[in-house]
């Protein structure tokens, strides 16, 4: 015969036991729920936030040349494992305006994203435009860097059916000798194909619709004989400027710098170890307005 304790010291003992473990059960919800994945939703803003007073090496002239960059940071991590963000940096410094990829957020005791330290360093303006909310707070994203003019920025979530995790594009408007021109920054999904086909879809139909001349920039981890891309590089005046790029720089290139509208002189990519990806640019200018009268 089994004798059941029921004295005051036993049931605290059982007590206690039952709150220590409600209280792990809690810790462990909420721990798991800060693990989900939650989109970063829209925003918009007219526009960047400014790192320092005067833009650098903006164009001033018509028709001037200015570079534009892509750039998978990797969270700045390199081929050495190291994060080095002064390295990230150094691929930078001659953009006037560059799309980055896969850049982190803020932890609570930071007190600045990494597009932020990297602006710091190149002495331009920026935008970080997170993806996804994840371990309480916004963990990635895309982001930009300016030293144009920029005149509004819009962040808008691609859909997500099939894939792991969140997406967006960023449709930004810069002010290039008085001309608006329109930039589209944007990551596309890995995990599923077909997850990656529409987010492409999606964007070729937004970069398609923008007024001349516009870019569309970013890893959109697709490659130029993959046939998702193909109506769009077959599109009259799409430009691909980074397709005469050495063999070793083309050749399964995922990174693109696509052109409407821009007249394209030099490209190149640049690679010391800053990630797993090069930093690829592009040098161009605004191709002139026609006249009103018709003349040459």
């Amino acid at each position: 015969m089994s004798i059941v304790e029921t004295s005051p010291a036993a049931r605290r003992r059982v007590l206690g036991r039952w709150n220590a473990a409600t209280g792990l059960s809690i810790v462990a919800m909420v721990v798991w729920c800060a693990s989900w994945r939650q989109p970063a939703g829209p925003a918009e803003g007219t526009a960047m936030p400014s790192i320092h007073a005067i833009p650098v090496d903006a164009p001033s002239a018509p028709g001037r040349r200015f570079r534009l960059a892509t750039f998978n940071i990797h969270g700045g991590k390199g081929g050495d494992r190291h994060i080095d963000l002064a390295r990230t940096a150094r691929c930078l410094e001659r953009a006037q305006f560059a799309a980055l990829n896969e850049v982190h957020g803020t932890w609570l005791w930071e007190s600045a994203n990494q597009v932020e330290l990297i602006a710091r360093q190149v002495q331009r303006d920026c935008l970080f435009a997170p993806t996804e909310q994840r371990w309480w707070h916004y963990e990635f994203g895309n982001a930009a860097l300016s030293a144009l003019p920029i005149r509004s920025w819009q962040r808008i979530p691609l859909a997500r059916h099939h894939g792991k995790s969140f997406r967006n594009v960023v449709r930004l408007t810069a002010d290039v000798d008085g001309r608006p021109l329109n930039l589209l920054v944007t990551h596309l999904d890995r995990s599923n194909d077909r997850e990656r086909t529409d987010q492409l879809r999606a964007v070729t139909g937004m970069f398609l619709a923008l007024a001349t001349p516009a870019v569309l920039m970013g890893d959109l981890n697709t490659t130029a004989d993959d046939p998702a891309i193909a109506p769009l590089l077959q599109t009259s005046g799409v430009n691909d400027p980074l397709k005469p790029l050495p063999a070793e720089h083309s050749c399964g290139r995922i990174d693109w710098i696509l052109t409407r509208g821009l007249r394209c002189f030099d490209r190149g990519a640049t690679d010391i170890g800053a990630s797993d990806h090069p930093c690829y640019w592009v040098d161009c200018a605004i191709e002139p307005a026609p006249k009103v009268d018709g003349t040459q």
